[in-house]
Parts: C-alpha cells; structure tokens; sequence
C-alpha cells in the first residue's frame, strides 16, 4: 500500500474515532493491519477503538502489538500505562511510568500526560516534576497549571497550589475545576475569601450545568467558612439538586444489596475459609468524610505502616473473579452471592500482587478504600489475619458532611437528604453485622473520640493493628506524606474539633434528616453529639 493511501487511510480512520463511528474506525484500521502488519499506527487506532468501546484487555493488547513494532515510542508506552491504570493494573502502570522517568519528553502532553500517570499510581511527588516541565514547556495552557496545582495540594505544598489557581483563574474566569479546588485549600475568612468572585463568575462566565455545580459547592463551602449558614446552605442545595438530576438512580438497589450481603455472608461464610496467610492488610472503612483519612494518616506515620491510599485493588478483584467465574458481569445483588463461591486463598493472594510494588516493604499497609465496608466478609475470608478499623461519626454530622461534598462518580445518594438518610441506615445495620461476623478483627472506631480523645483512641487503633506505639504518631500531621483524596489539606493539620457539631448551624434545614435519622436511636444505640 503507498504512503499516501496508508497516509489517507489513516486520516479517515482518525476522522470516524473522533465522530464516534466506532465501527468504521475498526474497519479501516483492520484493513491497514491486514495490508502491513507492522504498521503501529494502525495498531494504536484499533486498541482506541477497543478502548472507547470497553474492552481493556483487547485494547492492551493491540497497543502490545505497536509497541512490539515501535517500543521507543514514547506515546505508545503513555497509552499502555493509561489502558494498564483503567483495567485495574496499577502496579504494571507504575511500572511504565518508571521506566519513562528518565526519558527526555520534549513535549509538554507527554510531560502532563507521565506526570497524570503517575498521580494515578498515587505517586504525586513523583508526578510533579512533570507538571512542571509541561508548564515551562506550555505556559499558556491553563490545563497544565491545573494538574500542576492538583499535584501541589496532594503533596502539601498548598500556599504553591493557590498562586496556580489564582494564575489558572485569571487566564479562564470560566475555569470551575480551579475555583473549587482552591476554596478548599484553607479556611477562609471574611477579610479573605473568594465569594464575591464566585459569584461573578457564576453570573458572567460558568455555563456549562457541570461547572455550576462545582462553584455552587465551591460558594457553599467558602461561605460556610466565614458563617454566612444561610447562603452556605443555599448553594449547597443548588449544587446537590443540580447534580443529582444527571443521573437515575434509586437509593433501594443499593440498600437491598446491603441487607443480601447482611443475609449471605454471616459469621460462618467468612471465617474458618482458610484464605492467604498475611498480616500486612489494615483496612479502614467507612462512609466518605467520616474521618478515613484522617485515620490512615495516624497509622501511616508509625515506622512499620505504609499508606496506600485508596486502593481499588480488592474490589476488583473479586468482580474480575466472579465474571470470569460466570462469564458475564453480574449486579449488585448477585455478586453478594456468587463471591462467596471464590477460592479465599487465591483472591488474598490476588489482592495483596495488585498491591505491588507500592506495599511490601513495610511490615502492614494501610488501605483505606471507604466502600471496602461491602466487601469486608469477603476480605475476612480472603486474609483472615487482615486488621478493620470501621471509623463512625454522628449520624447528622456524617450525612451534612456527605450531602456539602460533591462526588466524582461514586456516592449516588448523597445528594438528597431522604436518600442519604436511607443510605445510612443500611450502612449501620452492615457495620453492626460486621461487628458480629468478623468479632475482634474489627474495631469500630468514633470519630468524634478520635478528635476529642485523641491519645487514647490512637492508642486503641495501634494496638488493635498489633503495632507498638511511637511518640511520632502524636504529631503525625507533620510527617511528609502524600494524600489524594479530598481530605488531603484537612489531614496536615492536628486533630481539631470544630467539625463536631457542625450540623447544628444548619439545623432548621436539616430538619427532615435529623427526624429519619432519629428513627435509627431506640435500636442502634445512636444519640448526636
């Protein structure tokens, strides 16, 4: 075939991707490969095809295939890495974005892309100096300011994080992602704030109904630090009615999932399974904004505990499992029973080789993925000698704190007040299941304890994990570590109480929750704080 027919061909193929004329992106593509085999072009088009359509494993593949023909490409290996990270194989892209660390990236997409790469291997600091390279190397792209500040808050170096954003902002007034992750990156005050310049962004630049949720929340957590309540709450339900009219969902597929895991995986189910014999799990579990992280931190400043974030990797493992078990993807519900069919040792095994090479070379790691709380019965039988740390937080505090935060992908019922009420109560009877089913092996822990008696209760949670006490974990606020998730400037501070209670500045708009959550009290032992 000459050049300019492949030239061509590969145009038209280009053309269809784009215009989501997958199909014909797949034919031209396989038309190419079929009249020179070696060309990596067409190989690269035909895994974005398998790609867009779902189907990770064949567009690894494919990508496997061009790098064969070209493996110096370095925007090959940057596609492989971002296949690698969506199929759940985060220690393999870790891999990848290791072995192009030391390339010369002349480009400032490839620079971001490495830099995106690794900060989806929870690596952040090694990210950064690829952000900054793309910002020297493109200093009028505002999107490259924005990682470089996403990256900067994850690592701590905030003060750096807000002049980036002040820059991103004035360069695209329009940019919602930038004036929500600056309104979190301090508390702000009445002589300094950003409120007014929200809202003139809200009436003169942000259009787009996704961008207006972001600064609705952004406006409501800002006005909340100053104590305007009122108007706090105000964008807080703009921004959460908003969001939740993207999407149909309804909160009792997930509550009836719950009750099928309370129902099947009793005590019997997941003890005496035998499962892989390791130590090194800790797993910290429980609603988002409940004080996780903050949990994960205290531990991961001891000597013998690595931090690991929030892990996908057992929860994919046992959906991976299950659908190659049955040979289809199965829902909620089904799942609950068909896990339980999983062989305990292989699935530990799995669990832990996902975890690597990030974990391993400390005695534990902590792994705080939030909805972990589904799968803990399976994980008691997986790794019997696996440590929980359950973290609770008063029931109104702990729904207002889910309902001001917006949630990318994951939490459905967070934003409305019956849902989120609805969600909880079923979250609690799985937590006091857990209590029952997996006994000493899980600690429930307050987060309101953890705050108010704070030496105490590290001193519970280090004992419960088998680790001996280190003065360093008093002051573990002030040991450099990363944090991706959204309590990442929260957690560089000492414990502070100030979010005890907080519900009660919004107590005449909360009033519908509080009444449902009260209904939990006579059986569950609850009372606010």
């Amino acid at each position: 075939m000459k050049n300019s027919t492949v030239a061509g061909g590969l145009d038209t193929a280009w053309s269809h991707l784009g215009a989501g004329r997958l199909d014909e992106a797949a034919t031209v593509a396989q038309s190419l490969i079929a009249a020179n085999a070696t060309d990596h072009r067409a190989w690269h088009l035909l895994s974005l095809v398998a790609a867009k359509r779902g189907r990770l494993v064949e567009a690894l593949t494919c990508i496997g295939r061009a790098l064969a023909i070209e493996p110096n490409d370095v925007g090959l290996r940057l596609q492989q890495g971002q296949y690698l990270i969506a199929n759940g194989e985060r220690s393999e892209a870790l891999g990848v974005a290791t072995s192009l660390a030391d390339a010369t990236l002349g480009r400032a997409d490839w620079n971001d892309a490495l830099g995106t790469l690794f900060t989806l291997c929870d690596e952040p600091s090694r990210a950064l100096p690829f952000f900054l390279a793309a910002v020297r190397q493109s200093p009028n792209d505002s999107r490259y300011h924005y990682n470089l500040a996403a990256v900067q808050r994850m690592t701590g170096d905030l003060a750096d994080a807000e002049a980036t954003l002040d820059a991103v902002i004035a360069k695209q007034p329009s940019n919602a992602y930038a004036y929500y992750t600056r309104s979190d990156l301090r508390t702000q005050s009445r002589e300094r704030n950003h409120v007014g310049e929200m809202i003139a962004a809200l009436d003169r630049h942000v259009r787009h109904v996704g961008d207006r949720i972001l600064v609705c929340y952004a406006l409501g957590k800002e006005l909340d630090d100053i104590g305007d309540y009122g108007r706090a709450f105000h964008y807080f339900k703009r921004g959460a009615d908003a969001q939740r009219a993207l999407f149909t969902y309804d909160v009792r597929d997930d509550t009836a999932a719950i009750d099928r895991i309370i129902e099947r995986h009793t005590r019997e189910a997941v003890t005496g399974a035998g499962g892989f014999d390791s130590d090194e799990s800790i797993f910290v579990i429980g609603l988002p904004r409940t004080g996780t992280t903050l949990v994960e931190q205290i531990l991961s400043s001891h000597s013998e505990v690595f931090g690991a974030g929030e892990l996908q990797a057992f929860p994919l493992a046992v959906i991976n499992a299950v659908k190659a078990l049955c040979g289809r993807p199965v829902g909620k519900s089904e799942l609950a029973e068909l896990s339980l069919q999983l062989e305990p040792e292989k699935l530990g095994r799995s669990y832990l080789d996902a975890t690597r090479p990030q974990t391993g070379s400390t005695r534990h790691f902590v792994d705080k993925q939030p909805t972990n709380y589904l799968y803990a019965g399976l994980i008691g039988r997986a790794l019997p000698r696996a440590r929980f740390i359950a973290v609770s937080r008063d029931p109104v505090d702990s729904c207002f704190a889910m309902y001001r935060a917006l949630f990318t992908g994951a939490y459905p019922f967070s934003y409305t007040l019956p849902e989120l009420a609805a969600y909880y109560a079923a979250w609690h009877r799985l937590i006091r299941h857990w209590q029952a089913a997996l006994g000493e092996r899980l600690l429930v822990v307050r987060y309101e304890d953890l705050v108010l008696r704070f030496e105490e209760t590290a001193r519970r949670m280090t004992e419960h994990c088998g680790i001996a006490w280190e003065q360093r974990i008093s002051s573990f606020h002030a040991h450099a570590r990363t944090v991706t998730t959204a309590s990442a400037t929260q957690v560089r501070r000492p414990v502070y109480a100030s979010s005890v209670g907080k519900w009660r500045n919004y107590e005449a708009q909360l009033a519908p929750l509080i009444e449902a959550l009260r209904a939990l009290e006579p059986a569950d032992g609850w009372s606010h704080t």
